[in-house]
C-alpha cells in the first residue's frame, strides 16, 4: 500500500538512575487534534531512519519533507485506525499509528480528502520517483504480510531526546492489547536493523526480508502472535510470536 511505511524507532538501554529521575510519559489514544504534533513527532524521529534517507535524500529539506508526506497518512489514521501519543510534561513525545484489519477505508470521507499521501510524495519527488519509491515499500510489505488477520503498525516513533525512555514500549503494548482484545495478531516492517531486539523483546519474530530497490535499505518483516485472555499477557516472559 502507498503509505505502508517502516515504523523504525531504536530503544538504547537507559541506566536505572537515569530512568528513575523521569516521570513516566502518559499514554492516551490520540485525537485529530493531535494531528499537528504527531506529523511533527513523525518529522523528527524518522529525520535518518534509513528508509526515509533513501527515500527523501535532501538532509536540508527532509523535515519539512517528511512532514509534507506523512501529513495526510496522520488524518487517514486518526479517522479510520488506532493512534496512541505518548505525551510529557503536555507535549507529545512519541505516537504508533495502527491499521486495523477488515476496516473499510474506503467507506469514510477522509479516504477521498486531499492532499494523498501518494500525491503529497508526488509534489516533493516528481510523479517517476513517488511511484517508484512506493511501489517498492508497498511490494515489500505485500510480500511479506501474515496469512492470518493481523493489525499493522506502521508509525511507531518517539522524538529525538525522549527515546529509549521505555515510551516505544508502552506504545506498542497499548497497540498490542487492543489487538488482543480483538483476537488480531500484529505485525510491522522495519529498515532499521538495531529496532530488531527491540521487538524481539515484546514477541516479535521475522517474516521475511525484501531490498527496497538499487540502493535502498533493507526491510525486515515481523509478526507477533495474538495472546488469548487465559494466555500471558504482552511483554511477559513467556510471550510467543512471530510484520509501516
Amino acid at each position: 500500500m502507498p503509505d505502508d511505511l517502516p515504523d523504525d524507532l531504536p530503544e538504547p538501554a537507559p541506566s536505572p538512575a537515569a530512568r528513575s529521575l523521569r516521570v513516566r510519559a502518559h499514554v492516551r489514544t490520540a485525537t485529530a487534534g493531535d494531528a499537528a504534533a504527531i506529523r511533527t513527532a513523525l518529522s523528527l524521529a524518522f529525520h535518518d531512519n534509513p528508509m526515509m534517507r533513501w527515500a527523501l535524500p535532501d538532509d536540508g529539506t527532509r523535515l519539512e519533507a517528511c512532514a509534507a508526506w506523512l501529513g495526510p497518512s496522520v488524518d487517514r489514521y486518526l479517522a479510520l485506525g488506532l493512534v496512541h501519543v505518548a505525551e510529557r510534561d503536555g507535549r507529545v513525545v512519541g505516537a504508533a499509528a495502527w491499521r486495523l484489519h477488515g476496516v473499510d477505508v474506503g467507506a469514510h470521507p477522509v479516504a477521498s480528502s486531499l492532499p494523498t499521501p501518494a500525491g503529497a510524495l508526488a509534489l516533493i519527488l516528481g510523479a517517476d520517483r513517488a511511484a517508484a519509491v512506493l511501489t517498492a515499500l508497498g511490494g515489500a510489505s505485500t510480500a511479506s504480510a501474515p496469512t492470518e488477520p493481523a493489525d499493522y503498525l506502521n508509525y511507531l516513533v518517539v522524538v529525538p531526546g525522549e527515546q529509549g525512555h521505555g515510551i516505544g514500549r508502552d506504545l506498542v503494548l497499548a497497540g498490542i492489547g487492543a489487538a488482543d482484545a480483538r483476537a488480531r495478531d500484529t505485525w510491522l516492517c522495519t529498515t532499521d536493523p538495531r529496532n530488531h531486539a527491540f521487538y524481539a523483546r515484546l514477541g516479535y519474530v521475522e517474516l521475511g526480508r525484501h531490498e527496497l530497490g538499487p540502493g535502498g535499505p533493507g526491510l525486515v518483516a515481523l509478526a507477533r502472535r495474538r495472546q488469548s485472555a487465559a494466555g500471558a499477557g504482552p511483554g511477559s516472559a513467556n510471550q510467543t510470536t512471530v510484520s509501516p
